[in-house]
């Protein structure tokens, strides 16, 4: 299906993500008010994270990618992703470990903006960049991390078990995010650097 067509399915299922966004930040919002409301809360952003995997399975089986979908997709993505962290930060769920959670949500946002800046820079030469394996592994791992944390926001052991296993998934996230974002860089350094320097020795030979 070409970009030129009705929209998608996926990119829908893509819009009821961020559709679904505000109502996971007013569910957080309004969870002092009632206990329990924190179910709601997680439950949002897990539907909203499995509509990610569910959007790109159906796009690629199914030959439904269309150029809205394409850029409505990472959108999606990085703002639930940053919903998420700032949720972490705002009601402090790993208060053992202080700040971490401040640490973790900037690296990880660091490098969501620079990724973003290498895309464009690819895309103003026409070089179109594909996710790969380690920004994958990078996006479950955040994705599991916040599922979890959420999810412990109240007392008791089962919920204890689902903080601490949130926090080793967060760090394992903020690790491959680091690593991810090095690799990104170094496989595109002649993308990024290549034709600064093919610039400079045509201006030197035009000088000369």
């Amino acid at each position: 299906m070409n970009g030129n067509s009705a929209i998608t399915l996926p990119t829908k299922i893509t819009i009821v993500r961020l559709v679904m966004i505000p109502m996971l930040i007013v569910s957080y919002c309004l969870q002092p008010l009632y206990e329990y409301l924190f179910i709601i809360t997680s439950a949002l952003f897990i539907i909203a994270s499995l509509t990610d995997f569910v959007d790109g399975h159906i796009a690629r089986k199914y030959n439904m990618v269309s150029d809205l979908g394409k850029l409505l997709d990472p959108i999606a993505d990085k703002v639930l992703v940053a919903t998420g962290l700032f949720i972490l930060i705002d009601g402090n769920y790993i208060p053992e470990v202080p700040y971490i959670e401040l640490i973790c949500s900037v690296i990880i946002i660091a490098r969501e903006f620079m990724i973003g800046v290498i895309r464009q820079v690819a895309a103003l030469k026409s070089v179109a960049l594909a996710a790969d394996k380690l920004g994958k592994i990078k996006t479950a791992s955040t994705m599991f991390a916040l599922t979890f944390l959420l999810c412990s926001a109240h007392s008791g052991v089962v919920f204890e078990v689902f903080k601490y296993a949130g926090f080793a998934l967060l760090i394992i996230a903020t690790a491959v995010t680091v690593i991810s974002g090095i690799n990104y860089i170094v496989k595109n350094k002649t993308l990024l650097f290549g034709a600064k320097n093919d610039d400079a020795k045509e201006n030197n030979e035009e000088n000369e």
